[in-house]
């Protein structure tokens, strides 16, 4: 299953820009991230902060429509 797929299916909040999927930072969130080999590292993938919150810029992963 794709990141994008086992976001929406944990109810993970997600977001996008162009190509890069927007998650909304939590430990099932990392979780799945590093099941799939992602780190956050500010490389593979960036934190950021939204409105008080942070997110997380997996780039490339947006599979929505």
């Amino acid at each position: 299953m794709s990141i994008y797929a086992e976001m929406k299916q944990a109810g993970i909040e997600i977001d996008h820009h162009d190509s890069d999927l927007y998650v909304k930072d939590c430990p099932t969130a990392r979780a799945i991230l590093a099941n799939h080999g992602k780190r956050v590292d500010g490389h593979n993938v960036m934190p950021f902060k939204s409105a008080g919150d942070t997110w997380l810029d997996v780039p490339f992963q947006w599979e929505g429509k």
